[in-house]
């Protein structure tokens, strides 16, 4: 006789790029192994989480490689919420003062929100003809970025910005699809731009929606004062 299965209770979250409503299931022992695993080896985490994500994310099939960064946060805090619990246990950095212990605190994952930009275009007119349409990147890109040296800034925004280009058309109509454009060809366009031009499309990237929440400490560890500090990142959540 077969064993018995048990049920696994779904629910729903709302994915912040585009406001649709995706129905998850919790994630299982066989995926906590997964993540498990995923922590003692260098540029694993990323193929699990999605892997994971793939595997709880029922009735759509979606392309996990193609969501924005701020997306796939979200989404698994939220799954990571109803998995194994709201609360996590962090611990907080003084800011401006090193010889502080760090403070434990409890963070509640339901409060962390995806902070949205109203104001931001993916639409960029560079001059009076010629404009970009951006999209987000992914999390590969922003993991990939995230630990640049200061001498490399420059060279990793052209990346940034390549990367991220999802099409350039004119004001009559003209549209030509990344998927088409030569990659020499996309890179003299972008050395073609002048400071204020490459800056417009640097701001598209200060402007994105940002996975982040503010931690209010109310006696630290060590001096006793309170401080508050700004968490961003997956990382930084657990």
């Amino acid at each position: 006789m077969a064993l018995p299965q048990l049920s696994v209770r779904n629910f729903e979250v709302r994915q912040p790029s585009t406001g649709d409503k995706l129905t998850l299931r919790p994630f299982l022992v066989s995926e906590e192994k997964i993540l498990l695993q995923a922590q003692d080896s260098p540029g694993a985490m990323i193929p699990a989480l999605k892997q994971v994500l793939g595997n709880c994310i029922q009735g759509k099939e979606m392309d996990l490689d193609a969501l924005p960064s701020f997306d796939i946060e979200y989404i698994f805090l939220q799954l990571r919420s109803e998995s194994v619990g709201q609360s996590v246990d962090l611990l907080m950095e003084h800011p401006g003062s090193p010889e502080c212990e760090r403070t434990p605190v409890k963070l509640n994952l339901r409060e962390v929100k995806v902070h949205m930009n109203d104001d931001i275009k993916d639409e960029i007119m560079l001059d009076d003809n010629v404009g970009v349409k951006m999209k987000y990147p992914t999390l590969e890109m922003m993991d990939q970025f995230a630990n640049i040296e200061e001498e490399e800034i420059q060279e990793s925004s052209f990346l940034m910005i390549k990367s991220c280009i999802d099409s350039i058309y004119t004001k009559d109509g003209e549209v030509h699809e990344r998927s088409k454009i030569d990659d020499k060809e996309l890179d003299d366009f972008i050395n073609s731009m002048n400071s204020e031009q490459f800056m417009k499309i640097q701001t598209f990237f200060e402007d994105m929606p940002t996975v982040k929440h503010t931690i209010k400490v109310p006696k630290c560890k060590t001096c006793g004062q309170p401080f508050e500090q700004e968490v961003r990142g997956l990382q930084s959540f657990f």
